[in-house]
């Protein structure tokens, strides 16, 4: 149930939405015109903004501007704590997804328990004061992939990251999706494909999977050669990924 609480608009630099999500649904967030922090203190979101879908651990942050376009879903139970910043703070971090420290993460919950942070607020402003200095100096690792916009081939790219091994579409040559492919995403098609099957296999190790039905899923023959690919995109393992 959400748990938003209203003030007057004039003092409130961060406003906050709570939900907690009980299976796989859509997240249906209320409009804003204020920038958003998304976040899952549990559970893994999927969100896709307009070049981009991200998958998002609870290790893991993604920053929306206002008004951007950004529908979402949570892959099984997730609780979703979200962060609206007031336009007149002028925010604009240099990463869009960001690793969520263990201070960043009681900072973000912490601002939904006390929440909306007003500027008459000493408390409000401590918090907001360590939130900014988190949103600054977050580091991070792309649990993200780029998706043609070609309709042809942005329909190909879904139906790949749901199944891997899904065929080419029908009529169009290897050679075309790969000179597609690398100028509306800036990667070989071999690399894209495995940032994708990557992405594909981080899914279903948030669901709860072992690493080998993660494989499996993922298109890959042995958990190793899996392991060795998530290390590769991710910088960590499967297991270090979602803890």
């Amino acid at each position: 149930m959400s748990q938003s609480r209203h003030s007057s608009a004039a003092e409130i630099l961060v406003r906050f939405w709570s939900l907690d999500h009980h299976r796989a649904e859509e997240i249906l967030w209320p409009t804003s015109d204020w920038d958003k922090l998304v976040f899952a203190v549990e559970g893994t979101i999927h969100v896709e903004t307009a070049r981009k879908l991200h998958v998002l651990p609870p290790n893991r942050a993604l920053w929306v501007p206002a008004d951007d376009p950004h529908p979402a879903r949570t892959l099984g139970k997730a609780k979703v704590r979200t962060l609206y910043f007031a336009p007149q703070l002028r925010l604009q971090p240099e990463r869009h997804v960001m690793d969520v420290r263990q201070l960043f993460r009681e900072l973000i919950a912490e601002s939904c328990r006390l929440g909306p942070l007003r500027a008459d607020c000493v408390r409000g402003n401590a918090l907001l004061t360590l939130l900014l200095e988190e949103l600054k100096t977050a580091g991070t690792a792309q649990t993200s992939i780029a998706i043609p916009q070609s309709p042809w081939l942005h329909q190909w790219a879904m139906k790949f990251l749901k199944n891997p091994r899904c065929e080419w579409p029908a009529g169009v040559s290897r050679r075309t999706i790969e000179r597609r492919i690398l100028k509306e995403t800036g990667l070989t098609l071999g690399q894209w494909r495995q940032q994708a099957r990557a992405l594909v296999g981080l899914q279903v190790l948030s669901s709860g999977a072992t690493v080998l039905e993660a494989a499996m899923e993922a298109g890959f023959e042995t958990s190793s050669g899996f392991i060795q690919s998530f290390r590769k995109q991710f910088g960590t393992t499967p297991g270090r990924m979602l803890h």
